[in-house]
This record gives C-alpha cells, sequence and structure tokens, in this order.
C-alpha cells in the first residue's frame, strides 16, 4: 500500500494499493509521488480507484511529517520519538502500506543520515 498526502497535511491524504499505484502510473505515465493534487484525484476518477480508508497510524504518520523538524525538540524525548516512528514505519513496511523505498528515505530523515 501507499499512503501520500495530497495538497499537505491541511488538506487529507490518499491511501492506495500497489496495484492502483500502478495503473495510475500506467495511466499518467508519471509516479504518483510527482502528480500534482488535481491530476492524482482526476487519474483516480478516470480509472474508478478509490482511496482506502486511513487508519489512525497512518494519520499519525501524515500529521509527524508535518510538524517541527526533530532539531527543534528536546534531546531526551527526541530519542524515544524517533525510535517510536522507526518501530511505526518498520510496522508500516511489514505490513505492505510503505515501500522499502519509502521506509528508508523516513530513517535516514529521522537518524539526520
Amino acid at each position: 500500500m501507499v499512503l501520500l498526502a495530497v495538497g499537505g497535511a491541511a488538506y487529507g491524504a490518499v491511501k492506495l494499493t500497489q496495484q492502483d499505484t500502478q495503473r495510475i502510473e500506467e495511466h499518467t505515465g508519471e509516479s504518483v509521488e510527482e502528480l500534482s493534487e488535481e491530476d492524482l484525484i482526476a487519474a483516480m476518477e478516470e480509472l474508478g480507484i478509490q482511496s482506502i480508508e486511513l487508519t489512525e497510524d497512518d494519520q499519525a504518520i501524515i500529521a509527524d511529517e508535518g510538524s517541527a523538524s526533530p532539531a527543534d525538540a528536546p534531546a531526551a524525548p527526541e530519542e524515544e520519538s524517533y525510535l517510536d516512528e522507526l518501530e511505526k514505519l518498520a510496522a508500516l513496511r511489514d505490513q505492505g502500506i510503505i515501500t522499502e523505498e519509502d521506509y528508508e528515505a523516513k530513517k535516514k530523515q529521522l537518524l539526520g543520515l
């Protein structure tokens, strides 16, 4: 599954299966991450694809992406926070909700690499 923030966290998110993601990419010729909000929604409508309902974990990930950077957080809670976030991301990866590439990119961001 793929979880995308659409128009930023203020607007919402789209959760798609890998199969639907591939269908959209074949239809548009672009990666779903590169599509504008309007183009993504239009492609979904044209192909009859509906977003999967977001879980609380999905909503938490989206909220975390829109929050302040880890450098702004106090030192001790930051360490616990990024470990918790890595565990959540690993679980989402293991469930097929995010890709290995998405997991690695977020992990590098969290670890400041």
